[in-house]
């Protein structure tokens, strides 16, 4: 994949101006995309955590960005939405949220650079 780096959650947490996340109960994929152009992707499995935990590590990845899309199963999805929205108090970043199966990364990529256009 040219022109992308994989990284760790913790390395996720860079500011960026927007990410794209494919969510469901077990897993998600988060592209972020930084101020330089950079894109980064980040895949976070739930294990053994409580919804609430996984959902609240899913924000803190995201970070606070100026424009975020999610995608995933709708109960889930809608989840993340709120949690969001309960942390950075930014409902207004929310650029789309909407169903969708299983997104490969270098789709969500391909919806992060159109994003940033």
């Amino acid at each position: 994949m040219a022109g992308t780096e994989a990284l760790s959650p913790a390395l996720c947490e860079v500011t960026a101006p927007s990410a794209v996340v494919w969510i469901n109960g077990r897993q998600a994929i988060v592209a972020a995309m930084s101020n330089d152009g950079r894109i980064s992707t980040c895949e976070i499995t739930r294990g053994w955590l409580s919804e609430p935990s996984y959902l609240a590590q899913l924000v803190h990845v995201i970070g606070d960005r100026q424009r975020v899309v999610i995608l995933g199963p709708s109960s889930v999805r809608l989840a993340l939405e709120r949690e969001y929205v309960a942390m950075f108090r930014r409902p207004d970043r929310l650029v789309d949220v909407e169903p969708a199966g299983p997104v490969s990364t270098e789709d969500l990529i391909d919806r992060l650079r159109i994003l940033a256009a």
